[in-house]
């Protein structure tokens, strides 16, 4: 999930309806459908500037501009722009759900909300532990089940990205790594210690997917 929560630490309560719902979101005021393509498009463009100048000023520009030749020359440039639709697939279902997280007040690390079959009106959900060593396990679970979420495409970025830009691309990635052990460790603490961490790894994602839309754009227009 994203990590745009303003979700009060650990130790401070969540005021709750009867039904144990948050009665607040943890989302910004802002309308879901903004605020995500806004985030999204911000930090795509900083990636492929990154890319850009990784490319005018790295001291490989030559090496760079005969791979993505070789690139064009075998139509592999799809390949690259392929990468992108799955990027809009998974950008419309995550506003879905974010959509939908919001109106329903239900905060990470919930992924689900569960009744008993014909449970009386006045009895509440069933919603994950969040306190002790068991909210701990739930919130383990969560950061690694994450990760695992947005580990295909970020192998398809990393790949991609690293054949024009090697090196670059392996930096970024030991960073990212980083970042998101950090961030399963922060989760398992306390679910707002992990927001700097998601932001982060977020964003070096999204460098290596600008190194591919560099590509993408040098293989279309010159």
């Amino acid at each position: 999930e994203l990590s745009l929560s303003q979700k009060p630490p650990q130790s401070m309560p969540i005021a709750v309806d009867k039904k144990g719902v948050p009665l607040d979101s943890g989302f910004p005021p802002v309308p879901v459908t903004v605020l995500i393509p806004a985030f999204q498009t911000v930090m795509l463009t900083i990636g492929t500037g990154i890319s850009y100048a990784v490319y005018k000023f790295g001291g490989q520009q030559a090496l760079i501009d005969s791979k993505i030749s070789f690139i064009s020359q075998q139509q592999l440039g799809w390949a690259y722009a392929g990468l992108f639709l799955f990027k809009l697939c998974t950008f419309v279902l995550l506003i879905n759900s974010a959509v939908a997280r919001k109106e329903t007040r239900i905060q990470a690390p919930d992924q689900h909300v569960y009744k008993a079959f014909n449970a009386p009106d006045s009895q509440g959900y069933v919603l994950m532990e969040s306190e002790g060593a068991m909210g701990k396990f739930n919130r383990a679970q969560r950061g690694h089940g994450n990760y695992m979420e947005m580990l295909p495409s970020t192998v398809a970025a990393f790949l991609l990205a690293a054949y024009v830009f090697p090196f670059p691309a392996f930096v970024v990635l030991g960073v990212f790594v980083g970042c998101r052990v950090f961030y399963a460790l922060a989760y398992t603490r306390d679910p707002q210690e992990r927001t700097s961490f998601g932001t982060l790894s977020f964003f070096l994602i999204t460098v290596m997917e600008g190194m591919c839309l560099f590509t993408v754009l040098k293989v279309f227009l010159g």
